[in-house]
């Protein structure tokens, strides 16, 4: 459908049109997604929120982990209830907290302050990251006496020295974890450091577990320059021919002179990993543990050369302009160290200051002329979703689905030398379609709904999303531009109220539960989305040896069949239990689980099939469609 500019004068321009003008523009149909905002914003107005109230409460005390000293002016949040609730407060000078006026249900207490690290009500160990223990309230009642430990953070700390052996000022070290995602195991960035002027680091309040440190240096040259018996640096933004050395008081600064303009970096200090290896998946790992501080984590620098890697984003008609190009380092783990880049008006992107090594190049882009999202993916679906009635809908799917996006992949070598002539010749990918259904027959507001493909592995962030894909009053969609990899189906938004995910069966094979492999070739036309709202439960009550009510534990929930063990999969579960020793897992897939109770493991660890493997004790237990079932336990 196309709106004139009347149209679009008639329907109103004020401010919830700006904003929807963010989200979604058609770039070559003269259609306006501000009008609709701004109807949506006028038709559907939510009511003024208000504080949920209730009858119970929370009280206790904030003590330090290691002396048991009440801590003061610390931060307790508790998040929860059956009405959700988040309230906070900040401990006397006793270390005491309250909570009163709680909506019945069960919360999670965390508290925080600066020097310590989170610590959750009933974990273990205190600050570890993993789960703590919910607290139970019902109407009416109250908890008093609660001691809640807070542990003082783990330090890592070290002294950077540049390439001749002198204190670097101003770099900075960042400590790593790995950590599963989207199916691979690879590094999270956790916290930072920056050098004063004797090349010292320090990293403070960190979890218990096991550390990468990692220096990533700017992207520009630094030079060492002696004043008054003191090393100094100053970042030089060009090269040095063209500019000159100048000085604010006692700050050396580069600056360009009249002849020439500043260039680009040419050389810098290489990433490096402790114990000085340039690639994070052979770097040693730190052991850390709670309130621990490892000195002499050190670093010693080296130069290499820079690079300006640079080209184009061509599609078949035309150089494409704001497409978004990801750089991806092939020696680090999957994910990790990732850039990014926006094409020009020409098509024409360029990243600076890429050291030597092994890079793939990958972008995702309408061609130009043809339609496109401004917005991102889940904004559209999260428009689409708010559409007041059914034309509205109509107008904003029409509008989403004409939006096809093409894909372009490169390897490339840097070995210090400018490259000026990457091309990305942008192609279709393949295009794969379906219906939704409900598991019961019974119509639903389909037209809300938007379809995407979730990567998984090492395709990361909003470049590698598929969707969204519009759905059709009567069910079907049609997903374009697929490039190859691995994904899972998602909902990215308007699911019918009260209904979940029940099974997504392309070519035969349950997406949802092993992942969808495209590899180029046209993909399946016979996808079958089936919805429910037939939603499964288990619970149950763990018990310490006395037969009382026992929270220090974490239940585990897997499928018995080893096919289905994967990070991030639908059927496995960790959770634990409440105060009340009870659990609950809902909306597990009808099948066959095994299930076990732990004392202390590491949130995710559950989704490592060795970990699963090794797994005794277990009680097995077969759930149906909608299926109810109960195990209890005792623990030693």
């Amino acid at each position: 459908m196309i709106l004139t500019m009347n149209d679009r004068e008639r329907l109103g321009t004020d401010r919830e049109a700006t904003v929807a003008r963010r989200v979604l523009i058609l770039a070559t149909v003269c259609f306006s997604f501000s009008s609709l905002a701004a109807q949506v914003g006028r038709d559907a107005k939510p009511p003024a929120a208000t504080a949920p109230q209730g009858t119970a409460g929370i009280s206790g005390t904030v003590v330090s982990a290691d002396l048991g000293r009440p801590v003061r002016r610390a931060m307790v949040t508790a998040a929860g209830g059956d009405v959700r609730t988040v309230r906070s407060a900040q401990t006397e000078d006793t270390g005491t907290f309250a909570f009163t006026n709680l909506p019945p249900g069960e919360y999670t207490l965390s508290v925080t302050k600066g020097g310590f690290v989170e610590s959750i009500y009933g974990q273990r160990q205190p600050g570890s990251g993993r789960l703590g223990t919910p607290v139970r309230l019902a109407a009416g009642q109250v908890l008093k006496d609660l001691n809640v430990p807070l542990a003082r953070g783990g330090v890592l700390t070290g002294t950077v020295l540049d390439e001749v052996g002198d204190p670097a000022f101003g770099i900075t070290v960042r400590a790593y974890k790995w950590a599963m995602k989207s199916g691979e195991r690879t590094l999270v960035d956790t916290a930072s450091g920056v050098t004063d002027d004797r090349g010292i680091y320090r990293i403070p309040a960190l979890l218990p577990g096991e550390y990468v440190a990692g220096v990533l240096p700017p992207a520009g040259d630094m030079l060492s320059i002696r004043l008054n018996g003191v090393t100094e640096y100053v970042k030089v933004l060009g090269s040095l021919e063209g500019n000159r050395l100048e000085f604010s008081g006692d700050t050396p600064i580069i600056a360009r002179s009249r002849e020439g303009a500043a260039g680009p970096p040419r050389t810098g200090f290489a990433r490096a990993f402790y114990p000085g290896v340039g690639q994070a998946g052979v770097a040693t790992a730190i052991a850390l543990g709670p309130g621990e501080e490892r000195p002499g984590v050190d670093f010693s620098l080296q130069v290499v050369p820079l690079a300006r890697v640079s080209g184009t984003v061509m599609s078949p008609t035309g150089p494409v302009s704001g497409a978004t190009v990801q750089l991806t380092d092939s020696s680090q783990p999957p994910g990790f160290g990732i850039r990014t880049a926006r094409s020009g008006g020409n098509g024409a992107f360029v990243f600076e200051g890429v050291p030597p090594g092994q890079y793939g190049l990958m972008t995702r882009a309408g061609q130009k002329g043809a339609p496109q999202l401004e917005g991102g993916a889940r904004e559209a679906a999260e428009f689409l979703a708010k559409a007041v009635d059914n034309a509205k809908a109509a107008q904003v799917g029409n509008a989403i689905n004409a939006a096809t996006l093409m894909w372009a992949a490169t390897e490339i070598a840097v070995d210090g030398r400018d490259q000026g002539d990457v091309q990305l010749l942008l192609q279709p990918g393949a295009t794969i379609a379906g219906r939704v259904v409900t598991d019961t027959g019974a119509e639903v507001p389909y037209s809300r709904m938007s379809i995407g493909l979730s990567p998984v592995g090492a395709q990361k962030g909003e470049i590698a999303v598929v969707g969204p894909a519009a759905v059709d009053a009567t069910g079907r969609f049609s997903l374009k531009g697929v490039s190859p990899g691995r994904y899972r189906l998602t909902v990215m938004g308007g699911m019918p109220s009260g209904h979940l995910l029940s099974s997504a069966v392309f070519g035969g094979q349950d997406i949802l539960d092993i992942p969808l492999e495209m590899t180029g070739a046209p993909g399946p036309s016979d996808g079958l989305v089936t919805l429910t709202t037939r939603t499964t439960e288990l619970t149950g009550i763990i018990q310490d040896a006395a037969g009382q009510p026992s929270s220090a534990a974490t239940v585990i929930v897997f499928p018995a069949d080893e096919r289905f063990w994967a990070p991030e999969a639908r059927r496995i579960q960790g959770v634990r239990p409440a105060t009340d020793g009870r659990y609950q897992i809902r909306n597990l897939p009808p099948g066959d689980y095994r299930i076990v109770v732990v004392s202390d493991v590491e949130p995710g660890r559950w989704f490592d099939p060795a970990f699963l493997r090794q797994l005794g004790g277990f009680a097995s237990i077969t759930l149906g469609n909608g299926g109810r079932a109960v195990q209890d336990f005792r623990v030693k």
